[in-house]
């Protein structure tokens, strides 16, 4: 009988603690009674969403100076000079090879990547840096039509488009880069602003 009812007062007093547990972790805002989710952040991994896809601007024009001399130039921004020369180096070894490229698709959900082949890599990268278009006068009756090809290089790249999957792990927030593309503008003649995204590089196929 002892025995039993120090049974029963060990599950009360658990019980009990368990409640108070759960009041004080609960919190009022607005009236509202706010209580935590059963999401473990301690855990191994916790996956925020496998797949999310964004841009990076790495060449912000509104900083003045954007050495790494002005205490703010991380804001959207890569250090000057030390962008162009990784920038140019992350170009060029993409056409070479050193850097594996891979076909950027405008639809699909990127479940899989397909390599753009070795022997059709340089002229595929070719000819997309190479942009043709048109510039139509109309204050001219007939309207005057010039037509321009300009060559984009690394100095187009105003950005980096991320592929990742985000997650938390041991309390921290983290992310797996799945894949990176070199994003490129160029501001025509007629003050266009066009954008292009190629081709990705990369790629981590886990």
């Amino acid at each position: 009988m002892k025995n039993a009812i120090i049974l029963i007062s060990l599950v009360f007093i658990t019980l009990l603690a368990s409640s108070c547990s759960n009041k004080e972790s609960e919190v009022v805002v607005n009236g509202k009674i706010i209580t935590p989710s059963e999401n473990d952040y301690q855990g191994e991994k916790l996956v925020v969403t496998n797949k999310i896809m964004y841009d990076v601007q790495i060449r912000n024009d509104l900083i003045g100076d954007r050495s790494i001399n002005n205490p703010d130039w991380f804001w959207e921004n890569l250090p000057s000079p030390q962008d162009d020369e990784f920038l140019k180096d992350f170009l060029n070894d993409a056409i070479v090879g050193k850097l594996k490229t891979y076909y950027y698709d405008l639809s699909g959900d990127y479940s899989s990547f397909e390599e753009i082949p070795e022997a059709e890599r340089a002229n595929y990268i070719e000819k997309c840096l190479n942009y043709e278009f048109e510039i139509v006068d109309t204050t001219v009756l007939p309207n005057d039509v010039t037509k321009m090809k300009i060559q984009l290089d690394h100095t187009n790249i105003v950005k980096l488009r991320f592929l990742e999957e985000w997650y938390i792990a041991e309390g921290v927030f983290k992310k797996r880069v799945i894949a990176v593309a070199p994003y490129f503008s160029y501001l025509r003649p007629d003050n266009e602003l066009i954008t292009f995204v190629f081709f990705w590089v990369l790629v981590d196929g886990k």
